[in-house]
Parts: structure tokens; sequence; C-alpha cells
């Protein structure tokens, strides 16, 4: 645990956790939940709203899925979009761009999923859900022609930690849940990161999301500090860490691009194959304005291809 200043640090939860948000996070979902039913269609990809694809207590879990309409003849690659929105709001309708571009030029299984937030359940409910969706994928690759060798995780900021976990977590039983498939590995292969959190000791220096992170711990740093070593991804890069991108603005004032940074170093320091792509002036969550959305997709999509060796549809 770092020397974190605990009158400073109770100060700023009290503020963040006294203010009244609550309009402004009923806006925020409506407008969401507009966004997520209008996905992007087009003749060539089957869209699905709220696919099922496991379940927790009975609790459905879903996602977004975007697949060609005619399946691949060859086994084609899957992603796991993960949404942001500091673990306790937003929706897989943030990624709908992205996955079905990867559907529509690649033949990609893509889903955008729909994980639990901290107000329902804290870490790591959001990613078990993840690694769930990720075990659905391999019990249905032959069904579905899918490589199960060739599965990304994708985020962006929240989503991007819960991606790097995912990258960085393969086999430890704690973090499976029991949302089905658990005959099925949950490993990732490639992960793809938009200025995501990867030091939460860092954030809580900085006075960024305290109280995101206690919602989505359960508690302080004080009354869990290895809850914020568990999410603080830079510390579990291994030399088994699969290959990952990581895009993220300079001028980004939630969370800084300095996280990705070290994220990429700690990886070259591993042996691990990893690019890093800064955006000079981009703000945080820059990925997903339209504006910028399709630069964001391109430098995806050739990081993708690369990896995979892919060629396009048709």
């Amino acid at each position: 645990m770092k020397n974190i200043d605990a009158e400073k640090y109770y100060k700023l939860l009290k503020k963040e956790t006294g203010a009244d948000d609550t309009a402004w996070l009923e806006a925020v979902k409506r407008e969401l939940h507009d966004a997520r039913n209008q996905p992007p269609r087009s003749d060539s990809v089957r869209c699905e709203i709220e696919h099922v694809y496991g379940s927790v207590d009975g609790r459905e879990l879903d996602g977004d899925l975007f697949t060609p309409v005619h399946q691949p003849e060859k086994p084609r690659p899957a992603i796991i979009f993960a949404h942001g929105g500091c673990w306790k709001f937003g929706n897989p309708s943030q990624f709908h761009y992205h996955a079905h571009q990867l559907a529509e030029r690649f033949g990609f299984f893509a889903i955008s999923v729909d994980y639990r937030m901290s107000q329902e359940a804290p870490f790591p409910a959001a990613l078990q859900d993840l690694k769930c969706a990720a075990r659905w994928i391999r019990a249905h690759a032959d069904e579905w022609n899918i490589d199960p060798e060739r599965i990304v995780a994708c985020g962006g900021s929240a989503g991007a930690n819960l991606a790097s976990l995912m990258l960085t977590t393969a086999g430890v039983a704690d973090y499976e849940g029991d949302g089905g498939y658990s005959e099925q590995s949950s490993h990732v292969n490639l992960g793809v990161l938009y200025n995501g959190e990867f030091d939460m000791w860092d954030l809580l220096e900085k006075g960024s999301l305290i109280e995101a992170m206690y919602l989505f711990t359960g508690g302080t740093p004080f009354e869990c500090p290895e809850r914020y070593d568990e999410l603080s991804t830079v510390q579990r890069i291994a030399e088994t860490t699969p290959p990952a991108l990581l895009l993220h603005g300079t001028a980004d004032n939630c969370v800084s691009h300095q996280q990705s940074v070290d994220f990429h170093a700690r990886m070259k320091e591993k042996g691990c194959a990893s690019e890093l792509e800064l955006y000079e002036g981009m703000p945080h969550a820059w990925f997903n304005r339209p504006e910028d959305k399709k630069e964001s997709y391109d430098r995806m999509e050739r990081f993708l291809v690369e990896q995979f060796g892919l060629a396009t549809e048709g």
C-alpha cells in the first residue's frame, strides 16, 4: 500500500459521495438506452441486442451481438467489448460501431457486454461476467466457426481496466464466477485498451475517481488495500501476458495517459508484445466521439490485422 494522505482522501470521498448527481445519471442512462436500441445496421451483419450468454443466481447476463449474416467458411476471431463509465454506468452501445465494423469487414464474432456494475455487485462481479462471455464463446466455437485461440478483450476507461484484468488473470479461479460453461477456459489472446486505469494507487494520489473506486472495490484503500492492488494490472503483467495495444489521449484529465505509458513500459520489460499510440490533445473517452470514432477504430483494426493476419470479407 502506498502512502495515501488519509485526510485528503476522506475529504474527496465525502465531496464526491455527497454530490447529488441523480438527475445527470438518469439523463445519461436515457441517452444510452436510446443509443443501445439504435445500433448500426447493414444487410451483411446480424445484430442482436441483449443476447443472453450466461446467468448468475437467476440474473441473466447479456450483451449486444454482431456477426455476419453468412458465417465465414474459415474459423474467425471473436472480440469481447467492455464499455466505460467508472464501473457504475454505461452500456454496450459504446462499442457498437467497432463491433459492427469488425463483423462486416473481417467476419468477427463480436459481443459488447452489459456487465454487472458496482451498484449491483462490486468487484470481481464485472470481471466474472466478462470471463463468462469468453467461456461461452469457446463453448460454441465449433457451432459458430470461431477460432478459440483468437479471442480479443477490448475496453475503454473502466472497461479497459476490466479488459486488462482479462489479459493478466488467466487461470485465477476466484475471478471465474458461476455464470456458466465452467469446463471452458476464459483466457484471451489479445487486448485493445483505450484510456485505461491500470494503477489504482496513482489515481488515488492524483485524487481521481475516488468515489468510483470506493464503490467498485467495496471499501476505502485503508479498509481493503488488497483490492486496489488486485485492480492495478500494471503490477500483474507477467512474461505470459498476451499482446496489447494501448491508445490514450494526452489531454485526458480523468485518467492520465501516463497510465498507458507505464503499462506499455512494463509489458516491454517483461518481454511482452505491446504497442502504444498517444493522441496529442485528445481528452478522456475521445475514442467514442463521432468525429474521432473512425480514427480510433482504424488503429485497432490495423493491430488486429497484423496480429491475426486478417483479410477483408468478400
